[in-house]
């Protein structure tokens, strides 16, 4: 179901209006320029979506605001259980996996973010979140297995040693 004119126009209009606000907004929330456009688009996304209720609301502009918390609510938590998910894999020694408050006052997002672009980083992810196996990562590399295994195992000890 597409949206009609009018209601392509009005969406338009408080995009136009209402983007640079509630990107301002995000960055504030997000820590970052990338993240922030992420969550602004996805809310004008959700928005396009739900014409209707968007267009109907007596305050369309709050309703977009509404939905960019969430959004940023959201994408928050997705974050958060990311960072578990990368800590988890990297079997942290004893004394520091089970100090919730350790890793809690780490600032995770910044560590990670400095190595969003990293081969380490990226590595691990396909190894620990993407529950790939390091056969499958090496082929994909093109790497031997032995080569591909010691990779992850530097991987591990620089990200690591840089959490620490």
């Amino acid at each position: 179901m597409g949206l009609s004119n009018n209601q392509r126009d009005d969406i338009e209009k408080l995009y136009q209006e209402m983007f640079h606000p509630m990107l301002v907004y995000a960055q504030n929330a997000l820590n970052g320029q990338a993240l922030a456009e992420e969550a602004v688009q996805d809310t004008f996304r959700i928005a396009c979506a739900k014409a209707e209720n968007l267009l109907s609301s007596p305050n369309p502009k709050g309703w977009l605001l509404n939905t960019l918390k969430y959004v940023i609510r959201n994408s928050i938590r997705s974050r958060a259980n990311l960072n578990r998910l990368v800590i988890a894999s990297l079997d942290f020694d004893e004394n520091i996996s089970h100090e919730k408050e350790y890793i809690d006052d780490l600032k995770i997002d910044l560590l990670f973010s400095d190595l969003a672009d990293d081969e380490d980083y990226k590595l691990i992810k396909k190894i620990a979140l993407d529950k790939c196996t390091i056969l499958e990562v090496a082929e994909e590399l093109g790497i031997s297995l032995e080569a591909c295994h010691k990779r992850v195992q530097r991987a591990k000890k620089r990200l690591k040693k840089r959490i620490q």
